[in-house]
Parts: C-alpha cells; sequence; structure tokens
C-alpha cells in the first residue's frame, strides 16, 4: 500500500513538473538523482517514468535511458485529425448517459478551473472533466483510444498555455458551452462545442509553433555570437 502510495505522489509530481515547463523537453530522468530528490525508492521512480512514457510525456532513447518529450506540429496534426474525428462518435454514445452526479462533479470542476492559473494543475482538472463526460462501459475500446490521444496531447496543450495564458480563459468558457449542451442532452450541439474547442485548441497549437519557429529563425548562429564577442 505505502509503495502504491509513493508510486502516485511520484507519477503526479512528475507528470505536473513536466506540464509546467519545470522539466523541459529534452531533459533526461536519472532515476538516482529523481530518487535522492523526491526521497522514495527507485521503483515508484520507474513505475512513474513507465506510466508517463504510455502518456506520451517521455520517451526512451536507445540506450533505454528516459527523456522528457519534445512533441511537434506535425504529431500535434495527427493527434488533432484523429481527436476530431473519435470525439464526435464517442459524444453522440455518451450523452444522455452520463450520471448526473458526474455531470454535477464536471460542472463544479469547470467553475474551479476558472480560478486556476497553474498550467500543471489546470491540465490534471481538465483531463479529469473530460473524463467525467465519457461513458466507457458504452464503448469502451474508443474511450481508450481517445484517453491515449488526449493524454498524448497534454504536452502541447501545456506548450501552447504557457506561452498565451489567455487560452485558459478561452477554454474554460468552451468547456461551459459543452457542459450546457450534455445537460440538455442535445448530441448535436455537444459534438459542435467540442470539435470548435478542439479545433481552437489545435489553432494555439498552430500558432505557438510559428512563433517558436520564428524566435528560432532570428536567434544568432554560433557564429555571429562569437564575431558579437570579438567585436
Amino acid at each position: 500500500m505505502l509503495r502504491r502510495t509513493a508510486h502516485e505522489t511520484v507519477l503526479e509530481t512528475l507528470r505536473k513538473a513536466i506540464l509546467d515547463g519545470v522539466l523541459e523537453s529534452g531533459t533526461p530522468l536519472v532515476q538516482a538523482d529523481l530518487s535522492e530528490l523526491l526521497g522514495v525508492s527507485k521503483t515508484p521512480i520507474r513505475e512513474a517514468i513507465r506510466d508517463l512514457a504510455a502518456e506520451g510525456l517521455i520517451d526512451f532513447d536507445s540506450y533505454r535511458s528516459s527523456v522528457v518529450h519534445t512533441p511537434t506540429l506535425a504529431e500535434a496534426l495527427e493527434i488533432y485529425e484523429l481527436r476530431l474525428t473519435l470525439e464526435p462518435l464517442e459524444i453522440e454514445k455518451s450523452v444522455g448517459k452520463i450520471p448526473q452526479a458526474d455531470l454535477d462533479r464536471a460542472a463544479e470542476l469547470q467553475l474551479q478551473m476558472e480560478k486556476v492559473d497553474e498550467v500543471g494543475v489546470w491540465i490534471e482538472m481538465n483531463r479529469e472533466f473530460h473524463r467525467l463526460l465519457s461513458a466507457p462501459e458504452v464503448a469502451p475500446r474508443l474511450n481508450s483510444i481517445i484517453v491515449g490521444l488526449r493524454n498524448a496531447s497534454a504536452i502541447q496543450v501545456a506548450w501552447s498555455i504557457k506561452a498565451n495564458p489567455a487560452l485558459m480563459g478561452r477554454a474554460n468558457k468552451d468547456h461551459a458551452e459543452i457542459i450546457d449542451a450534455y445537460r440538455r442532452a442535445d448530441v448535436d450541439a455537444a459534438v459542435e462545442f467540442s470539435k470548435h474547442h478542439l479545433r481552437g485548441t489545435l489553432e494555439a497549437i498552430q500558432e505557438q509553433e510559428a512563433a517558436a519557429a520564428e524566435r528560432a529563425d532570428q536567434a544568432p548562429t554560433p557564429a555571429a555570437r562569437r564575431r558579437g564577442l570579438s567585436g
């Protein structure tokens, strides 16, 4: 029991550190260092790294060393193309089948998210919000695929929010409209609001990637920096 608790604590701590940008993309994750830093044995560290790799937040290099995942625009385009195709199917199967208690909890969570400004915390609440609006028992395989895609897109969403924090407010507004559609059992509205929500997130990711590429193009080359030093 204690080991499981340690695993959950390490998993949450590392996930939040990645989504908050404390552990940046490409950062190596050395188990011995993390074990000492977090005050736990290597076992929960190893288990947490395995789980985060399954979520798409961590990669393994050719030597099986773990590093924080570096997302790409091509990856985001593929993920959101799939989400825009699959999530409307799940919504059609879920609307009208979500327990009232889950709808109430999702609405409560949406209000709480409006007061949150920490990216990692908001991303975790966002994950729970969408989980509450799914009925996995209706289409378990479909739900499993969608959960995997949401996990894989989390780091992209975190990056875009850190670049433009106003995106959280925009997403919170989308969530309120989605909840309202679910309460009215309006399948068409729930689908359209959700597709609008996904497209808006993808556009934000594209804008962030374009801005990052522009900054990289404008950055001085090593040769130029050396010339500046010698001048």
